[in-house]
């Protein structure tokens, strides 16, 4: 009897210090609204059961609680936002640099180390502005060259599907983004490896991601033991394997290969970044790896499903489309094969404006989240205790009545004339995050991207049965529709 009433006590002596221990997070609670969830889980249930990770779940909180708002995922507390003025806060705060280790940790998982998507602040800083050589301006005009073949492949690609009606091109254009992703970052040698050209790297990679994005949302899934026992472990290993075979072969080549006399200097690429910082003694090897790993993660998602949805909302806008066709044709009077220069793509206005509505509706990464490595105290009171996440909801800051307008959730690509630019928030339109920790490749992104529409949309026109108010936006690393349209190529002369 007594050994129980002294287990019972020391059972309960624990839970009160567990609480204890934990008062600063419970504090929260009377300092911002939203939903608690079940005791334990929090909203976890309702979010992946009943919703099936569907974003109108953050919507439906937002608008009952307010854009700044407390939630459970599991037993820590989430703060999740998307007022424009505390997104500068938290983006231009030092204390919110890192990204939250619910991301990291399987992303450095999965890429065998460390690289600028993943480090802590007090490494970033350093190694972000070494990067930054890799994304200059004279550096992605070099690649226009790969941008341009690439795309001239796609749309020849794009020809056999005129007259086979409506048809799902996502893994199409994914394929097309992941060779130009690649090709960038690790360069040309990359189109000898045979497994480039089966895409066997192209589908490891495709399985890291979505390993990364189970235990980005199921984090008990960082757990070894159950990894292991799910299977997941296993997979990760195949793919990681295959992925680096391929790189360090490519950086093998280059560690061992001397320079040609009178031959001109490499181009300052990632791999080439990094091997540079790898002889100085300032990264180690597995990083050389890791960070071309990652940039590649980057780069591919993100851009393939940005120009397939720019597709798919002109497919369903045909004004719009006419409107870009008509800016296109003043720039290329014939279709077929033609290249497009920077100054061609400077040219792009409206078809400019399209994908930036397209990115203000359907975001490349539609929530980012950052962890304070200190206490942060917000303008509007609030204390965020060291450690707890703050996730800034770009999906939902992007469709803000406050700061869109009543018509936030309708496709006008007129919300980025020069006027309405100028006066809207600067913090209401972040695709590419903003701040001090911003996308590094983010004019990258956006000059491949025109580039490849311009020769679709001067080849083909497009068409789908799909409306625009069906679609339905599915939670992930990467934009995810929960069904994805169809689409249907005429050609243009």
């Amino acid at each position: 009897m007594l050994t129980l009433e002294l287990l019972l006590f020391v059972g309960l002596f624990s839970w009160i210090y567990f609480l204890w221990s934990r008062r600063r997070l419970y504090g929260l609670l009377l300092q911002l609204p939203g939903p608690m969830g079940l005791p334990l889980l929090g909203i976890a249930v309702e979010y992946l059961i009943f919703y099936k990770r569907k974003m109108k779940i953050r919507t439906k909180y937002m608008d009952q609680y307010g854009s700044t708002i407390l939630t459970w995922l599991g037993p820590m507390p989430f703060i999740m936002t998307r007022d424009p003025k505390i997104v500068e806060e938290v983006f231009m705060s030092p204390e919110c640099i890192n990204r939250s280790s619910q991301f990291t940790i399987p992303l450095t998982s999965s890429a065998k180390g460390d690289g600028l998507l993943s480090i802590e602040a007090n490494r970033w800083i350093e190694r972000r502005k070494h990067m930054n050589h890799t994304f200059r301006h004279n550096i992605l005009l070099s690649f226009l060259p790969i941008f341009n073949a690439e795309a001239k492949s796609l749309v020849t690609f794009l020809g056999t599907q005129v007259g086979q009606g409506e048809k799902k091109i996502l893994n199409d254009i994914v394929r097309w983004s992941f060779r130009v992703a690649t090709q960038t970052t690790v360069g040309t040698d990359v189109k000898q490896d045979k497994s480039f050209e089966n895409d066997t790297i192209l589908k490891s990679y495709e399985s890291l991601l979505h390993l990364i994005t189970m235990n980005v949302m199921l984090p008990f899934t960082h757990n070894k033991i159950i990894s292991t026992l799910c299977g997941f472990e296993e997979k990760r290993a195949g793919s990681a394997s295959h992925i680096e075979k391929m790189i360090d072969k490519i950086i093998d080549k280059k560690l061992n290969s001397k320079p040609e006399s009178g031959a001109e200097p490499e181009i300052t690429s990632v791999i080439n970044k990094a091997i540079e910082l790898y002889r100085k003694g300032e990264l180690p090897l597995g990083e050389v790896r890791a960070e071309c790993t990652m940039m590649v993660v980057a780069a591919f998602e993100t851009t393939g499903v940005t120009v397939c949805h720019t597709l798919t909302l002109l497919a369903m806008f045909p004004e719009c489309q006419q409107t870009v066709f008509e800016e296109l044709k003043d720039l290329y009077p014939t279709a077929g094969d033609f290249e497009v220069t920077y100054e061609d793509v400077q040219k792009m206005v409206y078809l400019e404006r399209v994908l930036n509505e397209t990115l203000r509706l359907i975001p490349s990464v539609p929530f980012v989240p950052r962890e304070a490595t200190q206490d942060f105290r917000l303008s509007n009171g609030v204390v965020i205790p060291k450690g707890v996440t703050i996730g800034v909801d770009i999906f939902n800051t992007h469709r803000n009545k406050e700061f869109w307008g009543p018509d936030a959730d309708k496709f006008n690509p007129d919300h980025f004339l020069p006027d309405n630019v100028r006066d809207r928030h600067p913090y209401a339109y972040i695709p590419f995050s903003k701040g001090r920790r911003n996308c590094i490749g983010w004019k990258y992104g956006m000059m491949s991207s025109k580039l490849a529409l311009a020769k679709i949309l001067r080849n083909y026109k497009v068409t789908t049965s799909f409306r625009f108010e069906d679609l339905d936006f599915v939670d992930n690393v990467g934009m995810e529709l929960a069904l994805s349209p169809g689409i249907e190529f005429h050609r243009r002369t």
